[in-house]
């Protein structure tokens, strides 16, 4: 087994578990649970929590084509990974510790921008640590003929 497959794995896991488990009950949160800034109960109404969970479900798969460009210009794949591992982190630590809108926004735009820049970059990741390799009594150097060697 290829050295990075248990890095990938790793991280795929735990971005898939922390994304699908909050948005999950993300809409809970912002219908019943959210504060406003002196405490108080604030949550949201029914159909603004749906517009906001579906606002930040839109940019989570927009972002990817950011998070591929930062990967490609300026830092290479593994550091925009672990970067932006950070950020999906930050954005989770904002809506465990500030119950209030702006905890919620600063949250969600972190863990939006995360989710762009690890979606990417991990499935490059991925055919990386595989090589592509001659099937055996294969002549043809076509890409149909070749089969991946992990």
């Amino acid at each position: 087994m290829p050295t990075g497959i248990p890095f990938i794995i790793g991280n795929e896991l735990a971005e898939r578990y922390s994304f699908y488990g909050m948005k999950g009950l993300l809409v809970v949160f912002m219908t019943k649970y959210l504060l406003d800034a002196s405490g108080a109960r604030a949550p949201m109404s029914e159909p603004e929590a749906i517009e906001t969970y579906h606002q930040f479900t839109a940019a989570v798969y927009a972002t990817p084509f950011l998070g591929a460009l930062i990967s490609d210009i300026w830092f290479g794949k593994y550091k925009t990974i672990l970067s932006v591992s950070l950020l999906y982190c930050i954005g989770h630590l904002a809506l465990a510790l500030d119950e209030t809108r702006t905890g919620l926004m600063i949250g969600l735009f972190c863990i939006a921008f995360g989710a762009g820049g690890i979606k990417p970059c991990v499935s490059a990741r991925r055919t990386n640590t595989c090589s592509s390799a001659p099937t055996a009594g294969s002549t043809s150097r076509s890409t149909s003929a070749r089969s991946l060697r992990c």
